[in-house]
Parts: structure tokens; sequence; C-alpha cells
């Protein structure tokens, strides 16, 4: 007969089944969490593009990546610590052809050219776009209720007309208080001073 040493057999590195099988149910419930991890993320950008479209279609957004919106949810507040100036544009996308970022603005009511208070307010965003995101901006886009689309170039000139407006704003905050320059009820109603104004029409 042939004598069996039992030290050889404890160390015969001889696998516990048990531990193989519990780690294999272990590996497979992970790939099975990963993937249904997967799904959701999957739903939640497929959810999103459409809702992104649909708000695209409505306001006659023009195309490229979006990266920023103000419109379906509140967003950052952008804030230029250069020009201690702050704001929020409804869009900003980014050209898939150039790279530019491009803040948009959308209005509610119409018109048939861009007024001068919504181009200085695209020109601000400019200005605030090229802080945040640390890049120039050539220009911004104008979108009316219509879905007339305006871009406006943010060239030098106009740089230098909303930095004078800047500047000639905190002028007037500084100095007396800005006096009403209209007759128009629904113009206070609509402020967001307008509990503070002393000039308010309220409810005429």
């Amino acid at each position: 007969m042939v004598a069996h040493d039992s030290r050889l057999w404890d160390a015969c590195p001889c696998p516990d089944h048990a531990a193989v099988v519990v780690a294999v149910i272990n590996l497979i419930e992970g790939v099975l969490l990963l993937l249904l991890a997967s799904i959701g993320v999957f739903i939640f950008a497929i959810r999103r593009h459409y809702a992104i479209r649909e708000v695209r279609d409505q306001y006659g957004i023009p195309e490229g990546e979006l990266l920023y919106t103000d419109l379906d949810h509140p967003a950052e507040v952008l804030f230029s610590e250069k020009y201690r100036i702050s704001g929020r544009p409804d869009y900003i996308l980014r050209d898939e052809m150039t790279g530019d970022h491009i803040p948009v603005e959308v209005k509610s009511g119409r018109a048939k050219k861009p007024y001068w208070n919504h181009i200085l307010q695209v020109a601000a965003y400019c200005l605030l776009v090229e802080e945040h995101y640390h890049t120039r901006v050539p220009y911004g886009v104008l979108v009316y209720g219509d879905g007339e689309q305006h871009r406006i170039d943010f060239t030098e000139d106009l740089r230098r007309q909303v930095l004078s407006t800047v500047d000639a704003m905190r002028e007037c905050c500084a100095g007396t208080p800005v006096r009403r320059n209209h007759n128009a009820s629904v113009r206070c109603r609509n402020c967001a001073y307008s509990d503070e104004c002393r000039y308010c029409l309220g409810d005429m």
C-alpha cells in the first residue's frame, strides 16, 4: 500500500467551489447593475435630446451643441469679475463647425428689426460668455416670438458701447434716483423692481 502524506493534500491548491459560485454570482449581479445603469443613462439622454429638440423647434433656436440653457430650468448665473456684471442668457451654443460659443436670447414679442436695448443685452451676454468659457465670442443671436433670428455681430464698436452703457448705468445708480420714462402700467407690473420703485404706476 502506498501511504498518502496528509500534509501534501492540505497544501494542494484545490478551489473552494462555494466561494467560486458566490464570486460568479456577484460578478453577474455587478454586470447587470452596470447594464441597468447604462440603460437608464441612455433613456435620460434620449429624453433630454427630444426635450431640447422640442424647445429648439418652439423657439427657432439655431443648430449647435447646447452648452447652457435657462428656459426649461433655472441655470447658473454668469458673473464677470472683470466688468462686475451678471446675467443668464437663454442659451449658449457651440458651433460644431467653428467651435465658437454663441449666446442666444429669446424674446416673446415680435420685431421687424432688433431693438437697441436687446442688442446691448446680447452684447453683455457675449462679455459674460467670453469670461466664463475663456474664448472670443464673434456674435450672439436674437430670436423673436415669430421665430425671426437676428445675428448680432460682437464688434469692437459694440463692445465699447455696451461697456459705456454699463458705466452710465453705474453713474445713474450712484447719483439721483432714476425716474420713470413712460406711462405704461403693464411695464411696471412686469418690472422686477416694481416693489422698490417710488415711481411705480402700480395697478393703474
